[in-house]
C-alpha cells in the first residue's frame, strides 16, 4: 500500500504495526483525514472545459509492487498533448518531513507506469490552509521515494516490529496505546530486567 510509505517515515514501529500486525486505532487525526477523504473518493469524475477531473483513481505499479489510490487527478488537454496533475487531499497543513511527498512521488511512479507517461508536477490541497501546494516531481524526490519504497519492502517482507524511541510524535499518534512506546525503553527495560535478577 502506498499508505506504508508514509506510515514508515512517520514512524518504521507505526508502519509495522498497521501494515504486518493489522493493526489500527482512530483518533482524532485519522477521524479528519477520513471524513475530508469522504468528500474526494467517491470513483467519480467531470468535465470542466478541457479538464477532466477523475476522483478515488485506483493505481497500481508493477515494476514497484505498489497498490493504492489517487485523490483527484486533473487529465488537461493542451497544445502539447494531455497533461496528468495527480491532487492529494489532507486535512492539516504542509509537514516539516518528506512523507506527504513520498506518498505523491509514488502516485505518479503508477500513473507514469499505467498511462505511459510523464509527470513533473503535483499538488496538495491542504484543509488548514485551504489551498494547493504545487511540487515538483524531480530527481531528488524520486530517489528519496525508491529508498523508502525499498525499506518499506524490507521490512515487511522481515516481518518484524521494530522497536522505537518515545518521543514528541508519539503524542499524535493514533497507535500509542497499543504501541506502548514509553514502555519498551530500553533503560527501562535494562533495568527492569535487573531488578528480576536481583531478587
Amino acid at each position: 500500500m502506498i499508505s506504508a510509505l508514509q506510515h514508515y517515515i512517520f514512524c518504521p514501529r507505526q508502519c509495522a504495526l498497521i501494515h504486518i500486525d493489522d493493526v489500527w486505532q482512530e483518533n482524532l487525526f485519522t477521524v479528519r483525514g477520513e471524513l475530508l477523504h469522504e468528500k474526494v473518493d467517491t470513483d467519480s469524475y467531470e468535465t470542466r472545459g478541457d479538464v477532466k477531473t477523475v476522483r478515488g483513481l485506483r493505481i497500481h505499479s508493477f515494476k514497484y509492487g505498489l497498490v493504492g489510490r489517487c485523490d483527484v487527478v486533473e487529465f488537461k488537454q493542451t497544445s502539447k498533448g494531455k497533461e496528468i496533475f495527480p491532487v492529494e487531499f489532507k486535512a492539516g497543513q504542509p509537514k516539516e518531513d518528506i512523507s506527504d511527498k513520498v506518498q505523491l512521488c509514488a502516485q505518479v511512479f503508477c500513473l507514469e507506469e499505467m498511462l505511459n507517461t510523464q509527470i513533473n508536477k503535483a499538488s496538495f490541497f491542504y484543509g488548514k490552509i485551504r489551498r494547493r501546494d504545487v511540487i515538483q516531481i524531480d530527481d531528488q524526490l524520486r530517489t528519496q521515494t525508491e529508498e523508502v519504497i525499498n525499506k518499506v519492502r524490507s521490512l515487511i517482507s522481515e516481518k518484524r516490529i521494530p522497536i522505537i524511541e518515545y518521543s514528541a510524535k508519539c503524542r499524535n499518534c493514533s497507535l500509542i496505546k497499543v504501541c506502548q512506546p514509553k514502555a519498551l525503553n530500553k533503560k527501562k527495560l535494562g533495568n527492569y530486567i535487573k531488578q528480576l535478577y536481583s531478587l
